[in-house]
């Protein structure tokens, strides 16, 4: 193949945009017909934010076919200088249109001459019909195509623009096209909180839905109807202009953990912000470290805090066409005097509920305080476990160390010295490390984390096993399982489950992954003549009760039994019993429920689950 100067081709506007289309709608798929859909819509918006207009319809026909209709001025047409047709041009020609001229419109959200264009030369049909001057001209366009204009006398005094399109499936071929209406019911919904009093009718004909948005309040109604459980009753908002830039901010509280921001400009969502939410963030920042003398974090001051930062401007500036950030630099000192200002006169006049931020937000300091002794802590626990993993005994009473360790090898967890002390002998050394634990282990669901990875035995178990908080990783553990050995008895389940929850909370992989076990200790021993038989539960001794001839003993726990007698029955392939612990997700939202601190939970499930009328006084 020869690559000359022929090899060279020029596109045209219509073709570039059907083969290129993600280059002007920002994506070939869905998301772009959805561009489209705003692109006409916005146009619309534009002519009700000059005055022209204050209702716009929205329709959805089978086919993925929109209609869009307003009553604002109309599309010019007719011929221009040059001899060509004003609404043709605007339509499909580049870079034409009437928003260049900032003195014809201001704090429009079109202002490239791109959008109607992508959308009308993108479509497999598109018409539009415009009103004005007692005339109506009518535009037909197939497939970027014109195929019909003309122009008719109008006998209604009413102006505004009809467009209806169906997106081409051969141009948006990435996936099915398919219009969802919830999307075009949040894009209209959004709108009627920006533009107080313009009214948004939406008719999805497929479905028969009819719904109609119309705000009085703007971004106030907005915040209330959109947060979730605020913790003050009154949002933050303010109207601020500065020169030919204007800003309306509404916030509000509320106890969810993280920041929600809704950014606007002249009408458009910027889903990825810009420089005025940047402004507004360094308002923030700047007005709470003051208040909590430089010991709160940007993050904090804004947590659990919804927002929303409408602007106008004239022809500002986005990263791209589909505008999903501003950059226009003006609104950044805009939004941060305006939130300042906010900020200042809801201290003064709603002092009461400004006091129950303050309230929440010290809180959030205090807990984020506590948060970072605890990471502290996990960092010095991290070390620790480093140091002690190089080690093959380590330097404790509590931990006498397998032979080899590795995959095959199983540390058993168990209550006090005097239990680990008969099983010691009777181990298995090569495969078998015991770790001795004191009492019952702390409680990982009741406790903060600083507390927690204090715990000595947390910080022995965790350094014997070479679990590191946060970095799990099965090929370095020193031991490959973990038997649980406690006494047949409640106070022994519960240390079983303790120990669970603390393994959940630092490594829930290795308990995923099979490798928790519970060895079970005897609850009743067996002595005819010179031997010895075990039974693990009540219903297994009751099954041979009735023919029992020798000696029967009840376990009193592992510290009663010898290191034969411990042998025999733990470690014998005759009777040993290991049952391996996967919990599934139920069991752990039940095990959450009992093992932490809601009493309510607790309370709940006892008297779903326990049969009072068999309780005897």
């Amino acid at each position: 193949m020869n690559y000359d100067a022929n090899s060279i081709e020029t596109l045209t506007f219509k073709d570039a945009i059907r083969q290129r289309v993600a280059m002007y709608m920002g994506s070939a798929d869905n998301q772009g017909v959805l561009q489209c859909i705003r692109e006409i819509i916005t146009n619309s918006i534009d002519e009700a934010t000059m005055g022209y207009g204050n209702k716009i319809w929205v329709e959805l026909f089978e086919g993925n076919k929109v209609v869009i209709t307003d009553e604002a001025r109309g599309c010019p047409f007719g011929l221009r200088e040059d001899g060509t047709e004003a609404l043709e041009a605007i339509y499909t020609m580049p870079h034409s249109g009437g928003k260049f001229n900032e003195k014809q419109y201001q704090d429009v959200a079109g202002c490239n001459g791109i959008g109607a264009k992508g959308t009308a030369l993108s479509s497999d049909i598109f018409k539009v019909w415009s009103a004005r001057d007692g005339q109506t001209a009518y535009l037909k366009l197939i497939k970027g195509v014109k195929e019909k204009f003309e122009i008719k006398p109008n006998f209604s005094k009413k102006t505004g623009t009809i467009v209806s399109f169906i997106p081409s499936q051969e141009v948006y071929n990435v996936e099915p096209i398919k219009i969802e209406f919830k999307e075009i019911k949040k894009m209209c919904r959004d709108w009627s909180y920006l533009m107080k009093g313009i009214t948004f009718e939406l008719t999805n004909h497929i479905t028969n839905e009819h719904l109609v948005y119309c705000s009085k309040n703007g971004l106030v109604d907005f915040v209330k109807d959109n947060s979730a459980q605020p913790i003050h009753k009154t949002p933050l908002s303010i109207t601020y202009e500065d020169g030919p830039y204007r800003t309306e901010i509404a916030m509000i509280w509320t106890n969810a953990r993280h920041e929600e921001s809704h950014i606007f400009t002249n009408g458009l969502e910027n889903i990825e912000g810009g420089s005025s939410l940047t402004g507004c963030k360094t308002a923030l920042t700047n007005f709470f470290k003051k208040k909590f003398k430089d010991e709160i974090g940007p993050e904090i001051a804004r947590r659990g805090l919804f927002y929303a930062i409408s602007c106008k401007a004239p022809n500002p500036s986005f990263s791209n066409q589909t505008k999903t950030k501003v950059n226009t630099p003006e609104l950044r000192g805009l939004c941060q005097k305006a939130t300042t200002k906010m900020l200042e006169d809801f201290e003064l006049k709603h002092n009461n509920e400004f006091q129950k931020i303050l309230e929440i937000l010290t809180k959030e300091v205090k807990a984020e305080k506590v948060a970072e002794r605890a990471r502290k802590q996990v960092l010095e626990a991290n070390k620790e476990i480093e140091k002690n993993q190089k080690r093959k005994v380590f330097a404790s009473d509590k931990l006498k160390d397998a032979e080899f360790l590795g995959q095959d090898s199983t540390l058993l967890l168990c209550e006090g010295l005097s239990a680990s002390s008969s099983l010691a002998v009777a181990r298995d050394e090569k495969h078998f490390g015991i770790l001795a634990l004191r009492g019952k282990p702390i409680n990982a669901f009741t406790n903060d984390d600083e507390k927690f990875y204090q715990n000595e035995e947390i910080k022995l178990l965790l350094s014997a096993m070479n679990i590191t908080p946060g970095k799990y990783d099965s090929k370095k553990l020193r031991y490959g399982h973990i038997g649980i050995c406690s006494d047949a008895d409640a106070d022994g389940y519960a240390i079983g489950l303790l120990i669970m929850c603390a393994l959940y909370k630092v490594a829930p992989e290795f308990i995923e992954e099979g490798r928790l076990g519970w060895l079970r200790s005897p609850l009743y021993i067996v002595k005819e003549k010179n031997k010895e038989s075990y039974y693990f539960t009540d219903d297994e001794f009751n099954e041979i009760r009735s023919n029992i001839k020798g000696e029967v003993s009840r376990c009193k726990g592992l510290g009663s039994l010898s290191s034969d007698q411990a042998r025999n029955s733990m470690f014998s392939p005759e009777f040993q019993r290991i049952d391996q612990l996967i919990p599934d997700s139920e069991t752990m939202v039940l095990l959450y429920d009992l093992m932490g601190d809601d009493s309510r939970k607790k309370h709940d499930f006892l008297f779903e689950y326990l049969d009072f009328s068999e309780i005897k006084e």
